[in-house]
């Protein structure tokens, strides 16, 4: 449980921000066709910008904190197939949470102000994602049930791979779990972004 939590704290990190706020007040002023028109894709030019945040982060956050609790605290660090995985599962997860908050903040379009909504997002994920309580500590039908959901895509799977939790076949499995959950999500974003670009196009004239 210490390097659970540990690491929980290290890759709160590398997740992507929320872009809501960022979004709503383009909505506000307008600008936001501008970067709508722009000769890139919407999608990619937020994701190009975790990537550098989550780079940033790595190197200067990340990795010193690793470093310091490899130091001088007593944790069993993965390593072969185990370590390779838990950092195939960090990516997942970075886009997991990437996914999410693009296809959250691009309500702000619909409704402006989402601070609401970013604040409920925050909450289901924080809880839903085993970023606060681990999920076998819920009770069984409840990490079950949460076990469906992609959340615990970003902590949940990560932070046991590391730790050992899951190992053997179901690694295999928990990554084709996150794999999946990027995919359909990915879908997802790609068909919000076009209907609000379309609802854009209209109601700019």
């Amino acid at each position: 449980m210490q390097t659970y939590a540990m690491l929980s704290v290290i890759l709160f990190a590398i997740i992507p921000p929320s872009i809501s706020y960022e979004i709503s007040d383009k909505v506000r002023d307008g600008s936001i066709v501008f970067d709508m028109q722009k000769p890139w894709d919407y999608e990619w030019m937020h994701f190009s910008k975790a990537v550098g945040v989550f780079m940033y982060s790595m190197i200067y956050a990340v990795i010193p904190q690793l470093i310091a609790i490899l130091l001088f605290f007593p944790v069993d660090y993965p390593t072969g197939l185990q370590a390779a995985a838990f950092a195939a599962s960090v990516l997942f997860a970075f886009l997991l949470s990437f996914l999410i908050n693009f296809i959250v903040g691009m309500s702000a379009v619909l409704f402006t102000e989402t601070w609401g909504i970013e604040m409920f997002k925050t909450v289901i994920t924080d809880i839903c994602s085993g970023a606060m309580v681990p999920l076998w500590f819920f009770p069984e039908a409840v990490a079950r049930f949460l076990s469906w959901l992609p959340f615990q895509g970003i902590f949940n799977i990560p932070l046991s791979l590391f730790i050992g939790k899951i190992t053997g076949t179901a690694i295999w499995e928990q990554l084709a779990f996150q794999a999946a959950w990027c995919l359909a999500l990915l879908l997802l974003s790609r068909l919000v972004l076009r209907r609000i670009e379309r609802r854009l196009v209209i109601s700019g004239g």
